[in-house]
């Protein structure tokens, strides 16, 4: 299973709003979080990307 970093767009981190490739300083990027590629809100983030920008992205996981 695959960890990412990501920011929520509050702190009810319901919305997954940017994808970050390592960890980020908290002080500066409000609403951090990790998440699971077999998340849910992790699949309607990339969903929401343009297909160009999803070729950059973790593809979402199916669950075991």
């Amino acid at each position: 299973m695959t960890s990412l970093n990501v920011q929520f767009a509050d702190g009810t981190e319901k919305v997954i709003v940017s994808y970050f490739g390592a960890p980020q300083d908290p002080s500066a990027w409000p609403n951090l979080g990790t998440v699971n590629a077999t998340d849910a809100r992790w699949e309607a983030y990339y969903a929401e990307q343009p297909t160009n920008a999803q070729a950059f992205l973790p593809v979402p996981e199916t669950a075991d």
